[in-house]
């Protein structure tokens, strides 16, 4: 197959999963894995791909005692199916590259497309325009998990073709476009995720001494900043600043994710819940799920979460929800405990590569990017649905890399490959 062929199905995939859709992301992941599909794999990659296998099985055994819609339960086997197609697809698409490196030299360069285009909006239409987070976000865009993976895959990834270039001034100049346009996100998640990968990368989140160290740090760090945010009172304007916002934001993460609220659901002003919705979402799968008594293997696909009344999603109003923001609490709702320990175990599994052996001849340490991975599924699925959102990328990262796993010598390689096609 064309080795352009194969760069230009990895970029599509990416963009795939930029575009947030779901059906979109889907088929293209299903079209780039049936053009670069082979009959050889990884023991590892075939581990991974059974137990996310395993867990769409879970799910699907709410066929026996469905009374819901073919197509919600429909959406849930695609959505829990998707991040298998998405494993495959990168996997066996980075196998047959022979400059290995391209993988990721293209992830960088999406993130530089996607970050110059986003800062080239942002000047553009931000002349008089009143200093609102909110706003900002809801017109600038909210998050760009491509542009994340490339801040990381530049922090931490040496070998790089890009990062060669012979014209340095205007790489540096697309480092910092990235970096700008990372933090105009003012994406809480995006930060703390890309905190947590480098630190993984770099063997700070290891059970060992140095671990220790930076564990002690973080807490001290992370006390201090808490510290700071319970004594921050934000001022009370119609229009506060950009930091005053962003801080205000922060300091409501907790009690919005985590901390549960007892809610009386005929109340017509419902401004006390919306802080607290993700929280909200969250108790209620838990009691439905403990009503029907399925503790084990969940509600099953087509199955919703009942908040009571009439919210308006998407211009639809809608009061039966398919999803909810915590990850945890999807999985649980869908597969039960059973599928929540199958999901953790998932994350397990990406933690043990700090302790698997590597070639010391390797400059990139795959086995500390995948520890990153387990991370960064970690504290998305605290906040978004994981693996299962559809702009969530983490499976993309984990084919990629266990592909290139099989392949010592990452930046030899790349050099004697330089005349290939």
């Amino acid at each position: 197959m064309s080795q352009n062929l194969i760069r230009t199905g990895i970029a599509l995939l990416i963009v795939s999963l930029w575009t947030q859709n779901l059906e979109i992301s889907f088929l293209v992941s299903v079209g780039v894995l049936l053009l670069n599909i082979g009959s050889k794999y990884s023991r590892e990659v075939f581990t991974v791909a059974s137990v996310l296998f395993g867990l769409l099985c879970i799910g699907m055994l709410s066929l026996f005692t469905f009374d819901g819609g073919a197509y919600d339960f429909l959406k849930d086997v695609v959505y829990f199916l998707r991040p298998i197609t998405i494993l495959l697809a990168t996997y066996f698409s980075v196998k047959n590259l022979k400059k290995k490196t391209d993988f990721f030299n293209i992830l960088v360069i999406v993130g530089f497309a996607f970050a110059f285009i986003h800062v080239v909006h942002i000047s553009v239409e931000i002349i008089g325009m009143k200093p609102n987070v909110a706003k900002f976000r809801n017109k600038f865009g909210r998050f760009n998990h491509v542009e994340m993976l490339a801040l990381f895959s530049i922090i931490c990834v040496k070998g790089i073709p890009v990062k060669k270039t012979r014209f340095k001034v205007l790489y540096q100049f697309f480092v910092v476009c990235l970096a700008v346009s990372f933090l105009l996100y003012f994406s809480r998640t995006m930060m703390i995720v890309l905190f947590l990968m480098v630190l993984a990368y770099y063997g700070y989140l290891k059970l060992n001494a140095r671990g220790a160290v930076a564990l002690v740090g973080m807490l001290i760090g992370g006390g201090l900043f808490i510290l700071f945010l319970s004594q921050y009172e934000p001022a009370e304007t119609k229009d506060p600043g950009v930091i005053s916002t962003f801080l205000t934001k922060m300091k409501n993460s907790y009690t919005e994710t985590l901390e549960p609220i007892k809610f009386d659901k005929n109340k017509l002003d419902r401004r006390e819940l919306w802080p607290r919705w993700r929280a909200y979402e969250a108790i209620l799968v838990w009691n439905e799920v403990s009503e029907e008594k399925s503790w084990l293997t969940g509600k099953g696909f087509g199955s919703t979460v009942d908040v009571g009344f009439d919210i308006t999603l998407q211009g639809e109003k809608i009061r039966h929800l398919p999803t909810v923001h915590n990850g945890i609490a999807y999985v649980y709702m869908k597969t039960g405990l059973i599928g929540l320990l199958v999901y953790l175990s998932i994350i397990g599994m990406l933690y043990m590569q700090y302790y698997k052996k590597q070639s010391i001849r390797d400059k990139v340490s795959f086995n500390r990017i995948l520890v990153a991975c387990g991370f960064y599924i970690f504290a998305s699925s605290l906040v978004v649905t994981g693996i299962f959102k559809p702009h969530d990328m983490a499976t993309f990262l984990i084919g990629g890399v266990l592909a290139l796993k099989q392949f010592n010598d990452f930046e030899n390689r790349n050099t004697r490959n330089e005349g290939d096609s």
